[in-house]
């Protein structure tokens, strides 16, 4: 302080306050440019410009712990699979009537559509029924934990202005699929990732049998939207065993890759 006026000090104080008033006016300014440039309801990037590009992963439930993908409980113990249970119901009571409407009412019922929804109704979305999810998958039976018989949620991850495709003829059907293809859906197919994982998943029941209905897409953040749901069940599971399975999405423009993790998704079960 020696040498320095208090005038200066005065004046110093003054100069950084200034200046760091500048500072936050000119970020504020530059935010509030780039907020008016923003579209809420479309990402900037889309189609092939997009992390995505037009090529939905799947998703799955109970996934209580982010990371990890096994889903691992003793049969009939509902204290120790209660928490997968609970991440089941939390995640289904989004799909509840009450909870599936919208600022100006209820959603659009898509109960008689059997192919795909006329363009005019894209911009609106359809409710999605949980009867469809079947009644062996169900809170009531613990969703097939009880009896040793797990039921995993899979949905398709949302892709914006995304639109699946059929196959153009029986030939483009890929194999593991030519006896239970439908046309007008996304297909599902769930394997062992082993010979051994195959065995000892046993056979496997989809609900809805088809996969996910053309008529739930395209997504473009309708207000409401939902994902459409399939559960995977497995009735006869091995026990005590470590089983990998891989689920995977078909549609002529679904691209599967299992290291990037496109159009598939792995998960391990253990039923004790």
């Amino acid at each position: 302080m020696i040498g320095n006026s208090p005038y200066c000090y005065v004046f110093g104080a003054l100069f950084y306050i200034a200046f760091y008033c500048c500072i936050v006016a000119l970020m504020l300014a530059c935010g509030a440019v780039v907020y008016q440039t923003l579209d809420w309801n479309m990402p900037r990037l889309t189609a092939q410009n997009s992390i995505l590009q037009l090529s939905p992963s799947l998703g799955f439930r109970p996934l209580p712990d982010s990371s990890t993908t096994l889903i691992r409980f003793i049969k009939g113990n509902k204290r120790q699979y209660s928490i997968l249970q609970d991440n089941l119901e939390a995640y289904l009571l989004f799909y509840e009537n009450q909870n599936q409407v919208t600022d100006t009412g209820a959603m659009v019922d898509c109960k008689t559509y059997n192919k795909r929804r006329p363009q005019l109704e894209w911009d609106k979305a359809c409710r999605f029924e949980l009867q469809d999810l079947g009644k062996k998958c169900i809170k009531q039976q613990d969703f097939g934990m009880r009896y040793g018989q797990p039921c995993v949620l899979l949905k398709l991850n949302r892709v914006f202005d995304w639109h699946p495709e059929n196959y153009h003829n029986d030939s483009d059907i890929p194999s593991e699929i030519k006896d239970t293809y439908l046309p007008y859906y996304v297909h599902l197919k769930c394997f062992g990732v082993t010979p051994a994982d195959e065995d000892n998943m046993g056979r496997i029941e989809y609900y809805p049998a088809g996969g996910f209905h053309f008529k739930y897409f395209p997504f473009r953040n309708q207000q409401g939207y939902r994902s459409p749901l399939v559960f995977v069940r497995f009735p006869s599971m091995s026990m005590h065993i470590l089983v990998m399975i891989e689920c995977r999405a078909y549609a002529r423009n679904i691209r599967q890759n299992s290291v990037e993790r496109v159009g598939t998704v792995r998960f391990e079960l253990l039923v004790d």
